[in-house]
Parts: structure tokens; sequence; C-alpha cells
């Protein structure tokens, strides 16, 4: 077993390789001269695999996994753990956002016995937008999980093998992993880090994509949503039920009509809304245990180098 991995997972990033793999050779090799880079990457648009193909013809000690298909920013991330072969692998974005200088921060907190150490931004550069999403999230995620959590979004991370093991026996088809992590709540730090500034490229990271994976977390780690339906669909019932005593009352006392079609149009529109939203919530699970029981691996490797033996924990999935 080697000292470090690092995992990175990239996809259109040819621009920003070179530059990335000498700041991590230079950082690590500080560290350890046993180490391993493992980038994986899918679907590209650009040159991105040709010049994962020429970064380790020119040094074996990176090394690349190449998906059939976009399987998702947090399964390439679990594929990469799977073949990493470091007592401890660093966790970090190909887009030169995380500092690859940043590591030795994180290494060191590791070796004081922590099990999972990761980066706290000093000042995140995405849009007010984003920033503003992720902090609503994290909030609205810590108040309904069924677990107490350590959350933390930040991707940039180093974890011991024993949680890189542990991680890979959640079989989740959508994972998530930084928060996966904190769930098993293994002993956690935080380390201050640095936020760097894309300079080439866009991001793969749009706005549905950032909502998609809240929404699947969401499912994953409550089942409050479910409760959240029922006690809406009892509390309109309820309200229903007011109003109707509340207009008889008026018709029998004071020989009031009841009101006709604008109220009969929200009534229904209010409970229609509110059936559909129940139904909605239901579906998310139902389609969750759907794709789960289906046992499809969780990604198919189409292409490896530097990989010769097999991974350190096994995942379902298919190497052609």
């Amino acid at each position: 077993m080697i000292d470090l991995s690092v995992v990175i997972p990239v996809r259109d990033e040819a621009d920003n390789l070179d530059e990335l793999t000498r700041r991590l050779h230079a950082t690590l090799v500080a560290l350890s001269p046993s180490y391993e880079i493992i980038f994986v990457t899918d679907l590209n648009q650009d040159d991105t695999l040709g010049v994962l193909r020429r970064l380790n013809t020119e040094d074996g000690r990176v090394k690349v996994i190449k998906l059939s298909n976009a399987f998702g920013h947090h399964v390439a991330v679990a594929a990469g753990l799977a073949h990493s072969k470091g007592a401890a692998v660093a966790i970090m974005d190909g887009d030169l956002q995380d500092y690859p200088e940043d590591i030795p921060l994180l290494w060191a907190k590791l070796r004081e016995g922590y099990d999972i150490v990761y980066g706290i931004k000093q000042r995140k550069n995405d849009s007010v937008l984003r920033n503003f999403l992720s902090r609503t999230f994290v909030r609205v995620l810590r108040r309904l999980s069924d677990f107490d959590m350590d959350l933390n979004t930040c991707m940039f991370r180093i974890v011991s093998r024993r949680v890189a093991n542990v991680v890979l026996q959640f079989k989740e088809r959508e994972p998530s992993l930084t928060f996966i992590m904190g769930l098993i709540g293994f002993p956690t730090a935080r380390v201050l880090v640095r936020s760097g500034t894309r300079q080439r490229g866009l991001t793969k990271y749009s706005y549905w994509r950032q909502i998609n994976l809240a929404i699947s977390s969401l499912i994953s780690f409550s089942t409050k949503p479910l409760r959240i339906a029922s006690l809406a669909g009892l509390g309109i019932s309820a309200l229903t039920v007011v109003y109707f005593l509340f207009a008889l009352g008026k018709w029998a006392l004071y020989g009031v009509p009841v009101a006709g079609w604008t109220s009969l149009v929200a009534l229904m529109g209010l409970v229609g809304g509110a059936i559909l939203f129940a139904q909605g919530v239901t579906g998310e699970y139902i389609a969750r245990t759907f794709l789960e029981t289906k046992g499809r691996p969780l990604y198919v490797i189409e292409e490896s180098l530097g990989l010769k033996e097999e991974p350190i924990a096994k995942l379902p999935s298919l190497q052609q």
C-alpha cells in the first residue's frame, strides 16, 4: 500500500490538466515519494482523455479511469476510491479551484489522528446565488435529516483508508459521498483552505445539477418529506372541514348563500395541488426504490491506464 492517493474527477478539463498535474507532483513529492494521482473521466468534448494518456506515459504515478458514460460526479469519485491504494486518499476537483498546495494542510491534520479532514473555503468564489443555494440546502438537510450528520458540501478533503473502505460499502445508485462521510461519524476535523477561480473552461455543475443533487441527497438521508406531505394533506383536510362548517353556519344562522364558483375553484386548486405534491414526494421515493432494486452496475469502466491490480474494495461495476 502506498502512502497517499489523490482522486480527481474531470470532464472537459484538457486546458487545466498540465498545470494541475505539475503542481500536484511538486506538492506530493514533498510529502512522500509513495503517491498516486487517479484521474476519473467519462464523456468529454475536448482532448481531456488524450492529455491524460500523455500524462500517464510521462509518469506512471498518474493513473486514469475512463468511464463509458456520464454516471455522475460522485460515482466517478467512488470509482477512484475503489481503485486507490493509498493509506490516505485526498479528493479534489480538477478545475484548479482547489489548491493542490493545500493538501499538506489536510495531510498534517489527518496525521493527528482524524479520519476525515475537509477543507473550509476562506472565501467561496462562486456566484451569490450558488452560495446562497448551497447554504440553504445544508440548513434544510440538517433539520430534516434522520441522522446526526456533520454536513459539508465541499469535495476537497482527505480521508483515511478505513473511511474510504466504509464509504464503498454504501451502494446507492446516486451516492452523495460528502454526506455519506458525514453520516459515518468517524473523527472529523476542518482546515481552512484557499478558494481559487476557474481560469479556463466552463463549470460542469449547472444549477439544475445542483438542484438534482440536493433532491437526491434529501431523499437518501431523510424520510421526513413523506411525513410533511401527510401532515400537509391532513392540514388541508382540516381547513376544508372548517370552511365547510363556517359556510354552513352562515347559511343556517343568517341565510347567507354559500359562495359558488370562486370558492369551489379555489378549494379544488388547493386540494389538487396538495395531492400532486404528495404524489410527487411519494413518487421520488418509489423511483429511488425501483432503481435500487434493479441491481445495475454503479459504473462501467471503458478504459484504464496504470491500474493493473484489482480494486481494493469491490463495487457493483463492470470493466470492459
